[in-house]
């Protein structure tokens, strides 16, 4: 039961935010669910949880932009190492939202270790406000990668055919819980030789392109 429980001090450091920060601006909200000096602890992908990720993805976005100097809506994403998370950065910019990464749904699980115990699986990206779900697929989702996809898990299933059988999971999954999801392919962006994605203007254009039915004017 501990695993479907999340604070607000695990949401905060998640996002990189202070978590009194984070709690203080949870007050501000005026959750009516929430007793005075109680516990900010919740059951993931309840609506508690959802209206703690509200709350959360304005605080991100008001920190975006103190530290930019400028709007967070319509802002240049900033510059992320990992290719995940400049993909993600495109879609909060072309939406004006800010995604919850990394979120966990209780209906959404891996498979059960030696002891029995089920893992949440994490999204890449999650729009509370469009109940939307963006998941980016490196080469690994759909190219065999050798010694890696061989390494058995605790499940007891090579590493790659456990990746198949989570992304067709939330493919599964997502929908049935009235979750819409759209998986974005590294082979969709401009890539060099060895599918890192080299970061040209078209890609905004294929996430204009995917996401646009989402997008509020």
């Amino acid at each position: 039961m501990s695993d479907q429980l999340i604070t607000a001090v695990e949401m905060a450091n998640a996002n990189g935010i202070n978590p009194k920060r984070f709690r203080a601006a949870l007050r501000a909200a005026g959750l009516g669910w929430h007793s005075h000096n109680g516990r900010w602890e919740v059951m993931r992908g309840s609506s508690q949880h959802a209206d703690m990720e509200n709350v959360m993805a304005r605080l991100c976005g008001e920190t975006s932009s103190i530290r930019s100097g400028k709007k967070a809506v319509g802002a240049k994403p900033r510059v992320s190492s990992r290719d995940e998370h400049y993909v993600l950065d495109l879609c909060d910019e072309f939406l004006g939202l800010k995604a919850v990464r990394q979120h966990c749904f209780p209906f959404l699980t891996g498979d059960p270790d030696l002891r029995g115990n089920r893992k949440p699986l994490p999204v890449d990206g999650f729009y509370p406000e469009l109940r939307l779900v963006v998941e980016y697929h490196e080469r690994q989702h759909n190219e065999r990668v050798g010694f890696f996809d061989d390494k058995l898990t605790v499940s007891g299933v090579p590493r790659g055919e456990q990746r198949r059988r989570y992304d067709a999971r939330r493919r599964e999954l997502l929908p049935k819980h009235g979750y819409a999801l759209v998986v974005l392919e590294v082979n969709e962006f401009t890539h060099d030789s060895s599918k890192r994605l080299q970061r040209t203007s078209l890609d905004q254009a294929v996430v204009a392109r995917r996401l646009g039915i989402f997008r509020v004017s």
